[in-house]
């Protein structure tokens, strides 16, 4: 192993997440057409899905864990209107800095961009009403911390909402070896989370809606208390 490879198990993964995603950031043209397809072709509709399942309000505060490139800002920022507050939270400062670009052409003033790893979610707001992730969770070496740093940061009756990708199951499984091999390649992704179970673990309740033939699954939770 070369002497600047991390010699950490989940460091490597997170080395790996961060070239995967640098790389995008760096063309977020090409990472447009690649969630065409990763979506097939139900990108928009899957994306506004989940930020609805959050229910959010005018002026909620909302936290997006591996916010990308910004693709969901756009529902974010219609849910909570001016007067809310989003938190855009990644590893991969190439995908902060395109989110940023994004922010800056369409005059969003109440985002807030932070970068590091979700495992440990080192931000200084707590309480919020709502926490997204799309297509994140899955990507993260120590994903069951990542889940369980989203419970904490939740105000009591707020939702976690996570949006990712399942293999096929029926006769389509025949294509899971090559998904999984092209997923894991272009979006450091590991189906074999249990991401939905997980969050029943944590939160002790959670329903899951399933879409595109069983491809995608929108996973909610809701932190109970008062």
């Amino acid at each position: 192993m070369p002497s600047n490879m991390p010699h950490n198990p989940n460091e490597r993964k997170l080395e790996q997440v961060k070239n995967v995603y640098s790389f995008w950031g760096k063309f977020p043209s090409l990472y447009s057409a690649q969630d065409a397809v990763t979506f097939l072709g139900r990108a928009k509709t899957i994306r506004r899905r989940a930020v609805e399942k959050i229910g959010l309000k005018r002026g909620d505060k909302v936290l997006e864990v591996a916010c990308g490139s910004g693709r969901n800002f756009p529902y974010l920022v219609e849910a909570v209107g001016k007067e809310g507050f989003i938190l855009g939270f990644d590893y991969s400062q190439a995908m902060l800095d395109a989110s940023k670009q994004l922010c800056e052409r369409n005059d969003w003033y109440s985002l807030k961009l932070v970068q590091g790893d979700a495992a440990q979610l080192k931000i200084h707001e707590k309480n919020f009403d709502g926490v997204l992730s799309v297509l994140g969770i899955s990507a993260v070496p120590e994903w069951e911390k990542a889940l369980q740093r989203c419970y904490n940061v939740l105000r009591p009756g707020g939702k976690l909402v996570v949006c990712d990708a399942r293999l096929f199951t029926g006769f389509l499984r025949f294509f899971n070896p090559l998904i999984n091999v092209v997923y894991s390649k272009f979006a450091a992704w590991d189906p074999s989370k249990n991401i939905p179970e997980k969050m029943k673990e944590i939160f002790g309740n959670g329903e899951v809606e399933n879409l595109n033939f069983g491809t995608f699954f929108i996973a909610t939770s809701i932190k109970k208390g008062k």
